[in-house]
């Protein structure tokens, strides 16, 4: 594995496979070196072989993509990386929520990556425009849709399209924003059209739609047993977000880096993924 990787910010989410070893680091406070020279940094990958020196305030969170286990090293003291974990004393190690991480494959450059700018079919400069999801991926089977409010609307219908072109479900509402009933779940690997039309008090005004697909059962599977919220570690948070980023769930992803990014404000990889657009 390349040792660069850990100098580059838009490389810091890298491939892991069964092929592969090694941690990937989800917490870094304080200085800890590898190798005697760079500085770790949130998402930096740890090759098999590697030795750490943590300062005496510092501390590392990171995890082992293919055993599914998490580690944490304190400050103070030298470790080293083997295909068993970290080796030195301290060192505390606890099992993931779900095994066969590296299953989903972590990419680089993912901070670098805009989200899609949202496409409205309609002509008009201020008609009505959806929101989320658009052109990503979504980890739910029943997404809360979310479009702009239109001025002095008598309300809005939203209509969403199964990827034959049929309909799969269509409703009112007078909100800016309508979640899908569980009576009507997507299914795991579709691709779906949603369509929110916005209606005066002569009909129909104006008519926008997007975009999205559903995960993957498998996907769903895995990320449902790691979904991390706001009572969870950073660590795991940072993991679920990375997971979230790898399989293409563009906004719900940001919405965590974001969150992340305010919990750490001088972590310039974490501020990377906030701010990609």
């Amino acid at each position: 594995m390349k040792s660069s990787a850990i100098l580059s910010i838009a490389a810091m989410i890298l491939c892991m496979t069964d092929a592969m070893a090694g941690l990937l680091v989800t917490e870094v406070t304080g200085i800890v070196e590898i190798d005697g020279k760079a500085p770790v940094a949130t998402l930096a990958e740890i090759p098999d072989g590697a030795h750490l020196s943590l300062q005496a305030d510092a501390t590392l969170i990171a995890v082992d993509l293919v055993s599914g286990k998490e580690y944490v090293l304190k400050g103070g003291k030298d470790y080293r990386v083997t295909p068993q974990g970290p080796q030195g004393s301290g060192v505390s190690e606890t099992a993931l929520p779900a095994k066969g991480v590296a299953d989903i494959h972590i990419t680089p450059g993912m901070a670098a990556q805009p989200l899609p700018a949202t496409r409205s079919r309609s002509s008009k400069l201020n008609a009505l425009s959806p929101i989320s999801p658009v052109k990503t991926i979504v980890v739910s089977d029943a997404p809360l849709f979310r479009w702009t409010a239109v001025e002095a609307s008598a309300g809005y219908r939203l209509s969403v399209l199964k990827p034959d072109g049929a309909l799969h479900w269509e409703a009112r509402t007078e909100d800016t924003q309508l979640p899908l009933p569980a009576t009507h779940r997507l299914a795991p690997g579709a691709k779906y059209t949603w369509r929110i039309e916005h209606f005066s008090a002569s009909g129909p005004a104006s008519g926008a739609a997007a975009e999205f697909s559903v995960a993957p059962a498998a996907t769903l599977k895995q990320l449902s047993a790691l979904k991390a919220d706001a009572r969870s570690p950073f660590s795991r948070r940072v993991l679920y977000a990375a997971l979230l980023t790898e399989v293409g769930a563009k906004e719900e992803a940001r919405t965590l880096w974001q969150e992340l990014a305010r919990e750490k404000p001088d972590d310039n990889v974490l501020r990377r993924f906030a701010e990609a657009r």
